[in-house]
């Protein structure tokens, strides 16, 4: 468990501190060049005008990058008529991603590079500010980049609107602009709230910390800072309370239909108490669960432990019910 969230938690921050220095690029600006690639599967692919493209960055180390590989998938095969071509682009070695993409096979069924030279990284990650993956970028007809965002998010409705040449590109990059300003306070609360809980005297700065992140994270922040505290931290230290109220405000935000978030909450409310209700919102999690059957093990025993609790709680209950009423029976 320690391996998932630490994973999880690189994937959010890993490229956080490779572009200070760098301007940053705007949605509306040219698309990078692909160069310097080494393709695994599928390719060369060169960027054209009038074709539409998804260009993913990803690792296979990365939980919820293997997570979304099916959903690109489907994606690809959705838009492939109208001229979509999707891109998924590693920063590891050859003798990682090509075992791991043979592996997959069809589930994996689009175009897959790696970037041994960082030429191509740089131009979209970098230059655009991204701190984690998997992120992806649509290229449209005219060559420039009109969305960034998680795979997972609302890539295909988005991608949709580029196709039929609809999308207000414009309006999107004011709101684009608006969400990295809260994902920058975020990502400084994130950091900022596990060094402070980790001083004698940080308490107080910590709950601020939580506040700030709770108001300005994204679902996926704060779904990576309440399961961080739910399994990484120990002792007094662990804020059950901060982590339940990131955890449902993750929830809302993607209004009950994430898998990964539902997980989450159901634990944050287990390990508040709230045993029946982990165990409904638990299992709604693993129903959402699809072309995963890691995940979907590790949240069914999820749910097996969540009841075997409950049956352990009603047990002691009626047992204290017993000696309550042996003890107010009269001797005879």
């Amino acid at each position: 468990m320690k391996i998932r969230i630490l994973s999880l938690v690189l994937c959010i921050l890993v490229s956080s501190t490779l572009a200070q220095d760098k301007p940053e690029a705007k949605i509306g600006d040219p698309a990078g060049k692909l160069e310097g690639l080494q393709w695994i599967k599928g390719g060369p692919v060169e960027l054209k005008k009038d074709k539409v493209f998804v260009v993913e960055f990803w690792a296979t180390w990365c939980p919820p990058c293997r997570t979304s590989i099916p959903h690109l998938t489907e994606v690809q095969k959705k838009f492939k008529e109208s001229g979509v071509t999707v891109i998924g682009i590693s920063n590891e070695t050859a003798d990682k991603v090509k075992p791991f993409v043979e592996e997959k096979g069809d589930e994996m069924a689009y175009v897959v590079a790696i970037d041994p030279e960082k030429k191509t990284t740089p131009k979209y990650m970098q230059a655009y500010k991204q701190g984690g993956i998997p992120t992806a970028f649509i290229v449209d007809k005219q060559g420039n980049i009109a969305w960034v965002g998680h795979p997972m998010a609302d890539l295909d409705a988005v991608l949709a609107q580029v196709v039929e040449g609809t999308f207000d590109v414009q309006e999107y990059a004011k709101k684009k602009a608006l969400e990295r300003e809260k994902y920058e306070k975020s990502v400084k609360a994130f950091k900022e709230y596990f060094e402070a809980i980790g001083q004698d005297d940080g308490a107080e700065k910590a709950v601020k910390l939580a506040r700030q992140l709770i108001v300005n994270g994204s679902d996926q922040m704060l779904n990576t800072f309440a399961w961080r505290i739910l399994t990484e931290v120990e002792g007094d230290k662990q804020d059950l309370a901060t982590a339940l109220k990131a955890a449902a405000k993750a929830n809302k935000l993607t209004e009950g239909k994430n898998a990964a978030v539902l997980d989450t909450f159901g634990l944050a409310l287990f390990k508040n108490g709230k045993i029946a209700r982990a165990i409904k919102v638990q299992t709604q999690a693993v129903k959402l669960v699809k072309n995963n059957e890691q995940m979907h093990k590790e949240m069914a025993e999820r749910l097996a432990e969540f009841k075997k609790a409950r049956t352990k709680q009603t047990a002691k209950k009626k047992t204290e019910k017993k000696d309550e009423i042996k003890e107010k029976a009269p001797e005879k």
